[in-house]
């Protein structure tokens, strides 16, 4: 059987707004009832290439730490939390109405956005997601609350923003939209535009994979309240702050990218891109991200995290150097996440190799790294990223297909 299944990168400058918790908790896992195929090899890539994948900051948690300090003595600016957000929603989920395509065995559960705009339009399209599970691995909850978040980008990548939806009961689904922007200055803000491929929230801080290879983080603890009375972003005609009609705004508190920036294609870079981010609570931390690949071969590379700090781990030389890295076979992969060593990816099914559609369900694979894969199951239509939650054992998924959108839950499956 055949092995189954471009971004441009911009070193993001400062100022200019215009570039694009504990061990994990064992848990009762279930296997996949549908049969596995034939698995293709998912081999480890060598040290010093894994070590060739490094990250810097520069000064970005500085730079933007200081303005924003300025910006919250504004009073309309003082900091909110995701608490004031969510007693706030102003958006209704519904209970599971498109299909899953998910075995049924695993009794998929979950929900579809609000009809109307979120579910049937392309203004806004879904692509990272993560939550309190991955916020407060020994709980689940984030102030007592389940919270799945998302992020959207717009269709020409002129906008990113991520929603904050209450999950704690799956039958009465609440949810707000948040712009997110960048500090530009010390009384101002902008918009951050890009494609918001993944994301991840680990003790206080969002990372959010944009423009191929740039890792942006935002800070929860620095939620902005915004006038709603206007498309504008940032301080407008009127002397009130706005972001584009959304009641909140998240500013961006730092940044990692790799040194030089610009290192980044779709099959033939040095560096890899990032299509997606989850976090690897195993042991220490680690976060890892995806790279997509029409035809395979995409990579999958981990960087330690810092549990104290809650960001990634810099070594002496102010670098966040790579721990680890595997050549996946899984084709248009869109998403990976990791547990005591055994991945699961999404992309494309290996029944779809010879005629790969754009509207056929995804796939699941699941292997062992440095081993191989095999195909576990179908999956949402255009599934995009996933998230581990280790206090309830729950794999989550979203998909970004148009009038099919659904955020589920199922048993991590191994």
């Amino acid at each position: 059987m055949r092995a189954w299944m471009a971004l441009g990168c911009a070193l993001m400058a400062l100022g200019c707004g215009s570039d694009d918790g504990e061990d994990a908790v064992t848990q009762p896992t279930q296997q996949v009832s549908q049969p596995a195929v034939a698995a293709a090899a998912f081999p480890r890539l060598d040290a010093a290439t894994v070590d060739s994948y490094q990250l810097t900051a520069g000064s970005t948690f500085t730079e933007y730490a200081n303005r924003i300090a300025e910006l919250e003595r504004i009073p309309q600016l003082r900091a909110k939390g995701v608490s004031d957000v969510l007693a706030s929603a102003n958006r209704t989920g519904r209970n599971l109405c498109h299909p899953t395509h998910l075995n049924a065995n695993l009794n998929p559960k979950g929900f579809c956005w609000q009809d109307g705009e979120d579910d049937d339009e392309n203004v806004w399209i879904p692509q990272g997601v993560t939550g309190s599970g991955d916020a407060n691995p020994a709980s689940g909850t984030v102030n007592g609350r389940r919270i799945v978040v998302a992020t959207w980008h717009t269709s020409g990548d002129t906008f990113l923003r991520v929603s904050f939806a209450d999950v704690t009961d799956l039958a009465h689904v609440t949810y707000r939209h948040v712009l997110l922007v960048e500090p530009t200055s010390n009384t101002n803000f902008a918009a951050i535009p890009g494609h918001g491929h993944g994301l991840t929230w680990y003790a206080n801080f969002l990372c959010v994979a944009t423009t191929g290879s740039v890792i942006r983080v935002f800070d929860v603890r620095h939620l902005w309240s915004m006038d709603t009375s206007t498309a504008e972003v940032g301080r407008g005609s009127d002397g009130k702050y706005h972001a584009r009609y959304h009641a909140f705004a998240l500013p961006q508190v730092g940044a990692y990218w790799y040194p030089g920036g610009g290192a980044c294609a779709n099959t033939t870079g040095t560096r890899p891109c990032f299509a997606s981010l989850a976090f690897d609570h195993t042991g220490a931390g680690s976060l890892m991200a995806a790279e997509h690949v029409p035809r395979g071969k995409g990579r999958v590379v981990r960087w330690p995290m810092d549990r104290t700090s809650g960001l990634l781990a810099t070594q002496a030389d102010q670098r966040v150097h790579a721990s680890e890295g595997f050549l996946s076979p899984v084709w248009a992969m869109q998403g990976a996440v990791a547990r005591d060593g055994y991945f699961v990816l999404t992309g494309l099914c290996p029944e779809y190799a010879d005629d790969p559609p754009a509207d056929r369900p995804s796939c699941l694979h699941g292997g062992v790294g440095g081993v191989s894969t095999s195909r576990l199951g179908q999956a949402p239509v255009n599934s995009e990223n996933l998230s581990y939650w280790p206090a309830t054992g729950e794999l989550w998924l979203i998909n970004e297909q148009l009038r099919e959108r659904v955020t589920v839950h199922i048993p991590w499956p191994r």
